[in-house]
């Protein structure tokens, strides 16, 4: 995988040796991936947004070990995937899994912004729809056991491919397609089981 060209080499030497405006280009650059990636996996915004401050403190912290910055991204999606999973593991020990909806709207500098734009053509029942079979998924995506979420959410939100997913997970491609085969059935007999 090599570094979008957006985010060159250059910015990655820069942040290597300390320079700050480089570290806030990768910032600007990849922070809505990150956040994704982290509210798929908790299912809580303010959980999210505090998981992706610490992906990015780790990146600035631990930037130096990195050795190829062609692999910068792979390096970048272990570090969020390993913070996502110690959150996962602290928040179930708390018992804490205040789902937000879908339709809640993300808080930034600027004001509030809706997490997705209606399309213009949808009649409000349309729009309506679609909302809750997104608040439907990620309520279904929540009660998968956190590694078939991982998979889910690599694979199809992230659209990893499965060499990709194999090295940021540490598994072989065969496990990765066989476990994210189980992990779409999973999914499909919960929410069928919602449907009823």
């Amino acid at each position: 995988m090599e570094i979008s060209p957006k985010i060159g080499k250059e910015v990655i030497e820069g942040c290597k040796a300390g320079d700050r405006k480089a570290f806030e280009k990768i910032v600007l650059f990849y922070q809505k991936r990150v956040l994704n990636y982290a509210y798929r996996m908790v299912g809580n915004m303010e959980e999210a947004k505090e998981l992706a401050q610490e992906v990015f403190v780790s990146v600035f912290e631990s930037i130096k070990s990195l050795r190829d910055e062609a692999k910068f991204e792979g390096w970048l999606k272990q570090i969020t995937v390993n913070h996502c999973r110690n959150r996962w593991k602290y928040l179930k020990r708390r018992h804490y899994f205040n789902t937000d909806s879908m339709d809640d709207p993300i808080e930034t500098e600027d004001g509030e912004v809706t997490k997705s734009f209606a399309d213009p053509s949808d009649t409000p029942d349309t729009a309506y729809e679609k909302k809750m079979v997104q608040e439907w998924i990620q309520k279904g995506l929540l009660r998968l056991k956190e590694d078939q979420r991982e998979l889910i959410v690599l694979r199809h939100l992230q659209e990893l491919s499965y060499d990709e997913m194999g090295k940021c997970l540490n598994l072989p491609e065969g496990t990765v397609k066989s476990k994210l085969h189980r992990a779409r059935m999973d999914l499909k007999e919960i929410l069928g089981r919602d449907v009823h």
